[in-house]
């Protein structure tokens, strides 16, 4: 029976987009952070909020990811400070609020379509170089 369960969610896996998969994983981390009311449920969301910013930092650090080196490197230092946020949250019950917020930015970032990202970005370099 697990065989069979095993074989659909990797068939399942493979057939949603890697942008699909970050949305969900955003939006699960937000609502775990969101959710957090005790001890155990905060600790348990801020690990899978580490969890998911190791993958971010995994995903980045492949050369050939297609990202741009400043999209990278922004994205890292937000992974550097989740990670730092996180820890310290673990250590202290300060609010959660700064990491709901960064997520729901990322998050809303990866629901905007990427041709309207590039309409932006095109705007912008007409900007900067007016």
């Amino acid at each position: 029976m697990s065989y069979g369960i095993n074989a659909y969610n990797q068939s399942t896996a493979r057939s949603i987009p890697p942008r699909q998969v970050e949305t969900m994983a955003f939006g699960q981390v937000i609502m775990l952070l969101k959710a957090a009311k005790d001890h155990k449920s905060r600790l348990h969301a801020l690990n899978m909020n580490q969890k998911l910013w190791s993958a971010v930092l995994r995903e980045i650090s492949i050369e050939n990811n297609d990202l741009p080196v400043s999209f990278r490197e922004n994205l890292f230092r937000l992974a550097d400070w989740s990670s730092r946020y996180s820890i310290r949250a673990m250590l202290k019950n300060i609010s959660l609020k700064p990491l709901v917020e960064v997520n729901q930015n990322i998050l809303d970032g990866l629901r905007t379509s990427p041709t309207s990202c590039a309409t932006q970005e095109q705007a912008g370099n007409k900007v900067s170089a007016a």
